[in-house]
Formats: C-alpha cells, structure tokens, sequence
C-alpha cells in the first residue's frame, strides 16, 4: 500500500430514519496512488441521539461515496470510541457491503440513498493503524 493522507475530518449529519437526526464523525484516508483503495472511518458519537452507524451504514456509506466521488470502494472500518461504548471498550470493525451501487430506496416513507448489506469483521487499533499509515 502506498502512503494515505487524511483529506477530511469532521461530523457527518445523516437521516437514516426520517423522524431522526443522526450524527457521526468522518474520517477520510485518500491514496496517494489511485490503485489503492480510500479508507474511512466512521466512528459513533457519545451525543448521537439518531440512528447508530452500526444500523445507518449503508445509508453513511452511500453519502460519502457520492459526496466525495470515490472512483472504488472505500474500505469502510466502523468505529466506537470509548465514550461512546461503555466508558472502556474501543471496538473497530471492518465492513464489507454487498455492492457499491448506490441507489435509491424507500425507507419509512422517504427515499434513502444506500449501498448493499453490510457484514462486519472485528479489528483490532493496530491493524486499522496500519490501514491508514498513522495512528487514529
């Protein structure tokens, strides 16, 4: 892998329930050769009162794709910080959808723009931090 630049950084707001508004924070790793992949995690927020990134993933997914044109499939790794578990547990998990079409779906009588199923694989920092080429 070559080296990865952190591009963005920054809370993500996100309706994955009509009734509800999310947020989630972003984090943007971009090649710097176009063979690799983009990296992003997506960590949860003690203060999200909406939908969980876990629950929301297609639909996080889906927005940074289209909003920041990624040409492959990103690796997407979901993130819990600490305070946003049980005070003492971080968790990492890579997740791997379906597909990367994003399309539009009917979602609780709005349409959603989303990708396909996703599946989780737990991760360990180290790993992530070698994703990445930095610490997180």
């Amino acid at each position: 892998m070559g080296v990865m630049y952190l591009t963005a950084d920054y809370v993500h707001p996100y309706e994955a329930d009509a009734r509800l508004r999310s947020r989630c924070r972003i984090r943007l790793y971009l090649p710097s050769e176009d063979k690799d992949a983009a990296v992003v995690i997506c960590s949860e927020l003690s203060n999200n009162l909406g939908t969980s990134v876990t629950k929301a993933a297609q639909v996080i997914a889906a927005e940074i794709i289209e909003h920041f044109k990624l040409p492959e499939p990103p690796v997407w790794i979901e993130h819990y910080p600490k305070e946003a578990t049980d005070g003492e547990a971080e968790t990492f998990d890579l997740v791997v959808f379906a597909h990367y079409e994003v399309a539009q779906i009917m979602r609780g009588g709005a349409f959603r723009k989303e990708i396909g199923r996703p599946t989780w694989k737990r991760l360990d920092r180290a790993s992530v931090e070698v994703l990445v080429g930095a610490k997180v």
